[in-house]
């Protein structure tokens, strides 16, 4: 059936005509309820690619409750311009059952004259005629369809018990994917030798969308793909032994699963059909991190992720990395860094200066501003289905978490991906540009480097982190010139003696007072906190234990952090990544004090994890 054909036959039967959503289109039609105006049928042509390739033309309808039903049926698939769950979809292009689609279309208009009344067995059907009649409108019961058994002699056996094998008591939301995983093990070793050919073009393929000749022109496809033979066929039977390998149908274990589909991108996709490309690159990630195959696999698909991850990196954790290393991430986020003729000039000093004003920028905070938050990157969680937009059956699997790199994680559960990541900010090239116009402008002025450039609008906290970084690569240089004293090592702890013995000879008594009690402070604080001994399954050191203790038991934990020289957020960091596994999240975060606290949602299981008895 053509779009010509229904629009005659809607006319025909309901004397309603197909209107064009927007006048003067002919890419989109809408069949409007004559008694409220609402759709109830949209038809849609899209076009190819390109110009060679012909367009089809889709027809969705509003089928209410029944959708899900009508949507399992051979030849139907979800709606493809109307997404909802009341609407099923429809290709006209190339579909030979005109009374399954007619039979669709009368209930969707049976439904919108009735107002939307779900009583398939006793509504009326309403019949429109086409122009002024005095004649009565008739009553016609829509006979329920029921599944038909196909008579042919030319079924083989296996295919088909694999057709009925398909449980159609299974609701269709997990319907579709558990009866392919079903029949796809079933008809895992199966081969044919066919001699016809059928096309197969169908949005999201199973194998109860295929008849008999489409079913054994696949397998007799399928036969060869697996000797070696790789030809063309339709791009929707190429789907449906992707969707085999996702669920493991066919493969021996995961790296065989995984090396079928490397030898079916190369053989198959990059050959024959170009525009699987963009959802396998994806799905190849997917199978990599869901079937847990080794590390060197994800170095490979996740190359491009981890260069970006990996630049994020250095700009958030500089002082793990050298200035050279960090100007080479400016010079690859920014135009300013190679437009700016006097950092070319002076890029040894500018290497420089930018990794201490850059340090200095991350602990903007203080002056209040958070820089990196703000100005380049921030963290993000990105949920999608594991192999997003393929038919894969979702089985039982235990939550688990796949560490990609320092900067993304992949953290699974039940059927769903929840991506840790960062995501740059909206302008994040202009910030950089903007920051590092700045630090050239204030270095020419400050260490003579050129002749003074106009000032860019930017934050008053962040000069002042600039002007501070500056400052302490002066100091660097101050301090590289002083001749350095030599001292013997192996009198060290003499040396140490001695001036203890002379500090403690220069301290007054009062002061002497003072540091006694600020030492009998930090001890009180050691013990107020109960920390177990026993609680290190989870890879926290003595230090971090000490701050979750402390946090939990609501006791004070500053005079400990000073006097042991720590940053309470690089603790607070690796108590969350330690127990990301068990929790599945961040268990403290920063008030707006900048104050570590643990987050309320976990306390709960924190306690019973740590304080338990």
């Amino acid at each position: 059936m053509d779009s010509n054909q229904l629009f005659k036959y809607v006319y025909a039967k309901y004397g309603l005509k197909f209107e064009p959503i927007v006048s003067g289109s002919t890419d989109t039609y809408v069949l409007m309820s004559p008694l409220d105006s609402g759709y109830f049928a949209m038809l849609s042509r899209i076009n190819g690619e390109n110009s060679s390739k012909s367009s089809i033309v889709v027809l969705d309808l509003k089928c209410g409750d029944f959708a899900p039903t009508i949507r399992d049926l051979p030849g139907f698939t979800d709606p493809v311009r109307i997404k909802g769950a009341e609407w099923v979809g429809v290709v006209l292009t190339n579909n030979r059952d005109e009374q399954a689609i007619k039979k669709a279309l009368d209930y969707a208009f049976k439904l919108a004259m009735n107002g939307q009344d779900t009583n398939v067995a006793k509504s009326q059907y309403f019949y429109i005629p086409g122009g002024k009649t005095e004649e009565k409108y008739q009553a016609q019961p829509i006979k329920q369809r029921l599944p038909r058994r196909q008579v042919n002699d030319e079924i083989p056996d296996k295919i088909r018990q694999m057709r009925e094998l398909y449980d159609y008591s299974i609701l269709p939301s997990t319907g579709r994917q558990k009866n392919f995983y079903i029949q796809g093990q079933f008809m895992a070793d199966y081969e044919d030798e066919y001699k016809k050919y059928f096309v197969f073009k169908r949005f999201f393929p199973t194998y109860h969308d295929m008849n008999v000749g489409q079913l054994r022109s696949y397998f007799t496809w399928r036969t060869k793909i697996r000797k070696g033979d790789y030809h063309r066929t339709s791009t929707s039977y190429a789907y449906v032994y992707l969707y085999e390998l996702f669920n493991n149908i066919g493969v021996d274990n995961p790296q065989d699963g995984y090396d079928k589909l490397i030898a079916f991108k190369k053989n198959y996709v990059d050959n024959f059909d170009l525009g699987i490309q963009t959802y396998l690159a994806d799905w190849i990630k997917d199978y990599v991190l869901y079937y847990g195959l080794r590390k060197e696999k994800i170095a490979e698909h996740f190359a491009k992720d981890i260069e970006q991850d990996h630049d994020d990196e250095i700009l958030h954790y500089p002082q793990k990395y050298t200035a050279e290393e960090l100007a080479e991430v400016f010079a690859k986020k920014t135009t300013y860094w190679k437009s700016s003729k006097v950092i070319a000039k002076n890029k040894e000093v500018f290497v420089q200066v930018l990794k201490c004003v850059w340090q200095e920028m991350l602990d903007a905070k203080k002056y209040g501003i958070a820089y990196y938050s703000s100005f380049v990157a921030k963290p993000k969680v990105v949920e999608q289905p594991v192999f997003k937009l393929a038919v894969f059956y979702r089985k039982a699997k235990k939550p688990m978490t796949v560490k990609v790199d320092a900067v993304r994680k992949y953290y699974y559960k039940k059927g769903w991906w929840y991506i840790h990541q960062e995501e740059a900010v909206p302008r994040q090239r202009t910030n950089l540009n903007t920051f590092l116009h700045e630090v050239d402008r204030l270095v020419r002025e400050k260490l003579n480097l050129g002749r003074a450039i106009k000032p860019r609008f930017i934050d008053q906290a962040v000069l002042k982190a600039i002007m501070a970084g500056i400052a302490a690569y002066q100091q660097q240089k101050k301090q590289a010139k002083i001749d350095q004293i030599k001292i013997d090592f192996s009198d060290l702890d003499k040396i140490r003696a001695n001036a203890s013995v002379t500090r403690d000879s220069l301290l007054t008594d009062e002061e002497k007072q003072l540091e006694q009690e600020e030492q009998e402070q930090v001890q009180k604080q050691e013990q107020e906190v109960e920390v177990s001994v026993d609680q290190d399954d989870y890879g926290l050191d003595k230090d971090e234990m000490f701050l979750l203790m402390a946090l939990l038991q609501g006791k004070p934990w500053q005079d400990y952090v000073q006097k042991h020289h720590l940053m309470v957020s690089i603790l607070a960091d690796n108590i969350n990544e330690k127990l990301l596994d068990e929790i599945g999240d961040s268990v403290i975060e920063f008030n707006e004090q900048d104050q570590p606290q643990i987050i309320e949602d976990y306390a709960d299981d924190l306690q019973e994890m740590f304080l338990k008895g």
